[in-house]
């Protein structure tokens, strides 16, 4: 017997919606968690800091590739820059506002990528990160510039969830930049010193 018109349409219209959700993209969510127990930067709170993220790749969303599937963010990249660094000069003392009198610290995202690899006794997900930081004082004056490149592996766990391990891989790519960031002494000096 020959199926009617309606029901090929019908099949039809459920094979691509399930195809659709098959390959829609899987979103993770890129967090921050702040360093703990934070000693105060002297002479910080006389530092007024206005942080500012960007997001330069030319995909802002995609993040990498699982299988077939694309990874896309379910967050703003620049803003969770751009929050990790602020939280972190809070953190050590800094008066965060957007005064004229304000430094100003860019934040760039250049690249933030992630990518799975499976075989038959290993997997893990990687993630690399590519930022770069200045430090802008009134009067447009650069007192610093530096990037930074991070890549952090995770390895999941036998029942762990995809769209989890893979933004613990990005989000601990974040934390390692940050990181990297305050370590380095000169970033500190442009923001205290006023020469």
């Amino acid at each position: 017997m020959m199926p009617t018109y309606s029901a090929r349409i019908l099949t039809l219209l459920m094979i691509t919606a399930l195809g659709g959700c098959l390959m829609a993209p899987l979103s993770v969510p890129i967090t921050y968690q702040p360093e703990s127990n934070v000693a105060p930067v002297p002479g910080a709170s006389s530092v007024h800091v206005h942080v500012v993220g960007e997001d330069q790749r030319a995909n802002t969303t995609n993040v990498g590739q699982y299988d077939q599937q694309s990874v896309v963010t379910s967050n703003n990249v620049a803003d969770t820059a751009r929050d990790a660094v602020q939280s972190e000069l809070r953190a050590r003392g800094f008066v965060i506002d957007n005064g004229p009198a304000s430094t100003e610290v860019r934040v760039r995202v250049e690249k933030l990528n992630g990518h799975f690899f499976s075989s038959l006794f290993y997997s893990s997900y990687t993630a690399e990160l590519s930022t770069h930081v200045e430090v802008v004082r009134p009067g447009k004056v650069t007192a610093y510039s530096q990037s930074f490149d991070e890549t952090d592996t995770t390895h999941p766990a036998v029942f762990g969830s995809v769209s989890k391990d893979f933004a613990d891989a990005l989000s601990g790519a974040l934390e390692q930049g940050v990181a990297k960031l305050f370590d380095d002494p000169a970033f500190m000096h442009a923001l205290i010193s006023k020469t």
